[in-house]
């Protein structure tokens, strides 16, 4: 485990950076080569940042989350994962740069700041419940924020064409029906984890005898925000929902997310401040 831990820490950083540039090559010259090498590498990348996490949980005997650098290579795993599952459904590569470039950038400040002191031990991270609440809500937050960056790549696109002025960022974005496409994949993730973590995180409630769960703010925010998904996603399927309503729905999620995560840190007692 230990030599896992130590090449993968090395490793990561050299091979999100090797993404980063290749997602680059495609942005903006659509190079054939990096078309080809993206994908293949983006598994690769993913398979390793699973078998370090894997690793560490195994040492550790928990989630590995107890610490800054642990919950930062969390963090950057979620984000990838939700990259690779938005690109394989909207079938696109040329958007994955902005992405690709913060999971860079997270894993390699997760590295730098690693302590060789052990992680402390906290018995909640070893519930297994509780892990598969926090993986999904990291999952389902993480697609949200992807929907809305999705979401507005849509729409400004979508406005620059309209005026017709348009300049060379926007001419190297995909067409509108792909950014749709990946925003309404985002969507769709996003409201299956999130779904799962209420799910998840209500089981895991009532396990501890937190029997009033159902004023738990985050968790009521959580649920809006999985209807208003889930009712675009029904409504998108139904033929009434066009690209432009479903971008701003990706958006109004994201505000919903953001003030559940602020209420429930400022003003909420309920289980999420464990």
């Amino acid at each position: 485990m230990n030599t896992i831990i130590q090449w993968a820490r090395v490793l990561l950083p050299l091979g999100y950076f090797a993404l980063v540039v290749t997602y680059a090559l495609l942005f903006l010259r659509r190079h054939p080569v990096a078309e080809r090498l993206a994908p293949p590498l983006l598994l690769t990348t993913l398979c390793l940042h699973l078998a370090y996490l894997f690793a560490l949980g195994t040492k550790w005997q928990q989630l590995p989350a107890a610490t800054v650098p642990q919950g930062l290579t969390l963090v950057a795993f979620t984000a990838a994962l939700v990259y690779g599952v938005v690109e394989w459904i909207g079938d696109e590569k040329a958007t994955g740069v902005w992405m690709i470039t913060l999971v860079f950038l997270l894993q390699l400040f997760s590295a730098v700041t690693v302590s060789s002191a052990p992680p402390p031990v906290l018995d909640l991270f070893r519930s297994p419940v509780f892990v598969l609440h926090v993986c999904l809500a990291f999952g389902g937050y993480t697609a949200a924020v992807v929907a809305a960056v999705y979401g507005f790549l849509f729409l400004s696109l979508r406005r620059e064409l309209k005026s017709g002025r348009f300049r060379l960022f926007f001419g190297r974005l995909p067409a509108l029906e792909i950014l749709d496409r990946m925003t309404v994949g985002a969507l769709a993730v996003s409201f299956v984890g999130l779904a799962g973590a209420v799910a998840g995180g209500i089981f895991w409630g009532v396990q501890i005898g937190y029997d009033v769960w159902w004023r738990d703010t985050e968790i009521l925010f959580t649920v809006g925000v999985c209807l208003v998904f889930g009712c675009a996603l029904l409504l998108r399927r139904m033929g009434r929902l066009q690209g432009r309503q479903t971008a701003l729905v990706s958006l109004a999620g994201l505000l919903l997310i953001l003030s559940s995560l602020v209420i429930s840190n400022f003003f909420s007692r309920g289980f999420h401040l464990f």
